[in-house]
């Protein structure tokens, strides 16, 4: 026999419920739109590397020169940086990389 799942019954207000709903399923979006590949529209680092073929060093040395044009998701110190797949793209067409 197989043991019946443990269930929790919550009161949650309707309009509660449902902003929570509507943040979870923006949450949600923006995930999907971060994680495809193809539309993806910030990069990471290593990721630039690898398109570019360079390493960590001369990534950084392109960063501090004013090369790629960082984004930072957070505002904080010690946030990730991210460069804009369109950004890049450009660098690349017009033969800067």
């Amino acid at each position: 026999m197989e043991a019946q799942p443990q269930i929790a019954v919550f009161t949650v207000p309707l309009n509660e419920w449902n902003e929570q709903r509507a943040m979870i399923h923006e949450i949600c979006q923006k995930i999907t739109a971060l994680t495809n590949r193809e539309q993806k529209e910030l990069l990471t680092p290593k990721e630039v590397c690898t398109m570019l073929k360079i390493g960590r060093t001369t990534f950084e040395r392109y960063m501090n020169d004013g090369v790629f044009e960082v984004v930072k998701i957070n505002k904080q110190k010690y946030s990730k940086n991210y460069v804009r797949r369109e950004h890049l793209e450009n660098l690349i067409k017009n033969g800067i990389l």
